[in-house]
């Protein structure tokens, strides 16, 4: 957009001000070139043209979408600087900069609608731009924006700038890059691309790929020689380094240009793609074997330190779990309902730990936290029920579910499905800690913000879930005195004040965990199986503090709702062996041979499986009957064919009655 419409205004001394203290551009370089415009003015410059695109005769009819424009660019009304560029383009500065999305300011606004031209400011000599479009021997800089343009200029230097670093290179209509239409009448020139310096890793990577794609551009138009003199900081732009060291410091800067050699910068970006997909592949091995078989080839072969490898693999990592970068703390219910919604991501494998120090592995698909979230609800809803050796001291619990595995969004529609989630009580209870589009996971690493939602929440329960997603990396070739001492530094935290339960892998043979040392720093360790007949039954495989609780479960309906099954009686194995021994050596003397099943009728405080699993154990312990006996017939009743516990047989004659229990 031209400006020729416009009444011609003073220039703001502040942004004189910007441009010949701030920026080191010539007073004469910023008459030619600068405007300050009032708000009617700026709003013009960066919206007619799309509200002539929009209908309703530009401004006059305040349709939805020019209303849309209108209060997007409601910040204009207080003015700013112009500078134009060619064809209908240039740049904005608005005093009042909006923000976008991510909180950022947007120093710079550009015309809607209308393609971004090139930086080719007015001089004080008419024939400045002529001359050197003749004379293809000079060196010409393309820098981005204005002000590093004039800044060049004032120091002697014909330079002219694109909008952005990409803007050099547009797509044509066959959706290929090319050279900007306003740079072909360069093309045939020396080019020095000058960009401005980033203190982000990510930003020198941009501005570099810019200047190659730039390049390559000029090359294919004839440019006879192309170099990069890119600012190197701590100055970002050509204009602070010339405000901060004058004119011999930019044109040393221009002079120390290094030439691009397309085809080798190429052919050097493509051994980063290629270990990024050695990354990849290296993440996508499932047998750690083939993972540690692979890097060593791959590195071997390509002559790259494991090292360095290793890091590529933490960042293709890091890409698959964009979130681990947001903040982590955990949401409110309410907190949650505003969360953008989306499919939330599945579940990985799992295994649950609790305080005393409980934990139970289970299979993909065994309903570990199905199981979890029901018996916590019924801790929040002010019932105590019997909660898998919790043992809660009152009713209406406050839980902290960590979420280190799955989206907090798919415990959110978990307790939806159970009809839980717009429950008072559980919304007041329950805090949900983890991948969100807004949060971070919660990993092992964190104990400052373990301890921080301890302090503040002051749960009653929390739940980890699971053990494998919060140790992470961990998990890998990691020695069990450090998986030790880290399940330990969660319980030093947790357990002053509050019960825990982990979530955990368990495989198909039973085993709980990949490393054995996460067996050994919970107190109590369960495994939860699942069987054909949708029968879930709950086993402990360790109990430190107790005899453990087993308890079995019948899935109902889609949700697989796990309801507590009728309870075969359980038994303190230490007393099955008393009673059986006490039982057999009272028959013995009498000479009788008591088969199993008359053992099992006459212990019928016990089962039969604790029975038999009592005999078996008590083989050849001949010392527990203290001096041998020899009319001892335990041996006899080892004996028996186990079609005892199948089909009833009549009693054995003889048998003499034992009294057991009352």
């Amino acid at each position: 957009m031209t400006t020729d419409g416009w009444d011609a205004e003073e220039i703001d001394p502040t942004h004189r001000d910007e441009w010949v203290n701030g920026s080191g551009i010539s007073p004469e370089i910023t008459e030619l070139n600068l405007q300050s415009l009032s708000g009617p003015q700026a709003l013009e410059a960066i919206t007619s043209k799309r509200l002539e695109s929009a209908g309703g005769h530009g401004q006059q009819y305040a349709t939805g979408e020019v209303a849309k424009v209108l209060n997007r660019y409601e910040h204009l009304d207080a003015g700013g600087w112009w500078c134009s560029a060619t064809g209908d383009s240039g740049c904005l500065k608005p005093n009042t900069p909006r923000k976008n999305d991510k909180g950022d300011l947007i120093k710079y606004e550009n015309p809607l609608g209308v393609p971004c031209g090139v930086f080719q400011l007015q001089m004080p000599d008419e024939t400045y731009w002529p001359e050197r479009e003749r004379n293809c021997s000079e060196t010409i800089v393309i820098t981005e924006g204005a002000k590093k343009a004039a800044a060049l200029l004032s120091c002697g230097i014909p330079a002219i700038a694109v909008a952005g670093i990409w803007n050099g290179t547009p797509k044509d209509d066959r959706d290929q890059h090319c050279l900007h239409p306003d740079l072909m009448r360069w093309a045939g020139h020396r080019i020095v691309i000058c960009f401005d310096y980033s203190d982000k890793a990510r930003g020198r990577r941009n501005v570099s790929k810019a200047a190659l794609r730039l390049a390559h551009q000029l090359y294919a138009n004839g440019s006879p020689w192309v170099g990069t003199a890119h600012c190197k900081g701590p100055e970002k732009g050509i204009d602070d380094l010339l405000v901060a060291h004058g004119h011999a410091a930019v044109h040393q800067l221009i002079a120390s240009a290094q030439k691009v050699d397309v085809q080798r910068e190429l052919e050097d970006r493509k051994e980063p793609e290629r270990i990024r997909q050695a990354a990849n592949k290296f993440l996508d091995c499932d047998d750690e074997a083939e993972r540690a078989a692979f890097r060593s080839r791959f590195c071997s072969n390509k002559r790259i330190n494991i090292k360095d490898f290793s890091s590529v693999v933490n960042e293709q990592l890091a890409l698959r779990h964009p979130l681990q970068k947001l903040e982590s703390r955990p949401l409110t219910p309410d907190e949650l309902d505003a969360e953008p919604v989306n499919d939330a991501r599945t579940f990985f494998d799992q295994l649950l730990t609790e305080r005393w120090s409980t934990l139970i592995g289970g299979n993909r698909g065994s309903t570990k936290t199905i199981l979890t979230l029901q018996l916590m609800v019924a801790l929040m809803k002010q019932r105590s029920p019997d909660v898998i050796g919790l043992r809660p001291e009152a009713t209406g619990l406050r839980v902290l579910y960590v979420c280190s595995d799955a989206m907090a969004e798919r415990i959110r529609d978990y307790l939806t499905q159970m009809g839980c989630w717009r429950d008072p009580e559980v919304r007041k209870g329950i805090r949900i800690w983890g991948n969100s589009h807004t949060q971070r996971k919660w990993t092992i690493s964190d104990l400052d913000g373990l301890e921080k939602q301890m302090e503040e929440f002051k749960p009653n329960v929390v739940v980890i879930d699971s053990l494998k997603g919060a140790l992470g990396p961990l998990l890998e070739d990691i020695s069990r005195p450090i998986i030790r001492h880290h399940m330990d530094a969660v319980h030093d935290i947790v357990l002053r004040s509050a019960a825990l339960l982990w979530i955990h892998h368990a495989n198909k043979i039973g085993k709980i965990a990949d490393n054995e040392a996460l067996q050994e720093a919970p107190d109590m360790v369960y495994l939860l199986e699942k069987e054909q007949n949708e029968l879930v039954s709950l086993k402990p495989i360790k109990c430190r503090g107790g005899e453990g609780i087993r308890r079995q479960y019948q899935l109902q309906g889609d949700f697989l709702w796990p309801e507590l099954t009728e309870q075969k009686k359980t038994s303190d194995i230490s007393k099955v062996n008393s009673d059986v021994m006490e039982y057999v050596r009272k028959q013995n003397q009498h000479d009788i041979k008591p088969s199993i099943r008359t053992v099992t009728e006459g212990l019928p405080q016990h089962s039969a499986e604790a029975i038999k699993s009592s005999i078996k154990r008590l083989r050849g312990k001949e010392w527990l009957l203290g001096k041998p006996d020899p009319k001892d017939l335990r041996s006899c009743l080892l004996e028996v064919a186990p079609k005892f516990f199948d089909t009833p047989s009549p009693p054995v004659k003889g048998a003499w009655p034992i009294k057991n229990g009352p």
